[in-house]
């Protein structure tokens, strides 16, 4: 597979699956032993990565990804991309709170042949906490005078 086909397959599964809610995509997408790697959830395989995109898109029902750019080189793929919803539901423990965020991401994804083998994510939960009010904004660092 080349880096343009690489580039094109993971731009058309992600926008299949995070705005379309496609799920089943994600098998075109990454081999079946694929491992994830996420800071916030545990993702167990292809079935947990569906899951989790799936309890995300009925928690945020207008949830939308953007992705910026994607870089290939060689058997790795880099991923810069946007992401935000209204919370309609609780998600993991996390309330709903009718707020609407954006939050920024990267994604990792290392290449077998035609599918990922597995995947690394990063990205500013921090942030849509606080601009959900699930967890309070800080305080303005104070200048000295």
């Amino acid at each position: 597979m080349t880096s343009d086909e690489r580039r094109e397959r993971l731009r058309r599964v992600l926008d299949l699956m995070w705005n379309q809610g496609e799920l089943d995509a994600c098998e075109e997408l990454c081999a079946p032993h694929c491992t994830f790697h996420d800071p916030s959830f545990e993702v167990d395989g292809v079935a947990g990565f569906q899951r989790q995109v799936g309890d995300l898109r009925t928690a945020n029902p207008d949830l939308h990804m953007d992705i910026h750019d994607v870089l290939v080189d060689g058997d790795l793929c880099a991923v810069r991309f946007t992401m935000g919803g209204t919370s309609r539901a609780e998600f993991r423990g996390l309330p709903a709170t009718g707020k609407t965020y954006v939050m920024t991401g990267m994604m990792c994804a290392k290449w077998a042949d035609d599918r990922i083998v597995e995947m690394w994510v990063n990205y500013d939960m921090l942030g849509a906490l606080q601009q959900l009010g699930i967890i309070s904004e800080m305080a303005p660092r104070e200048t000295a005078g």
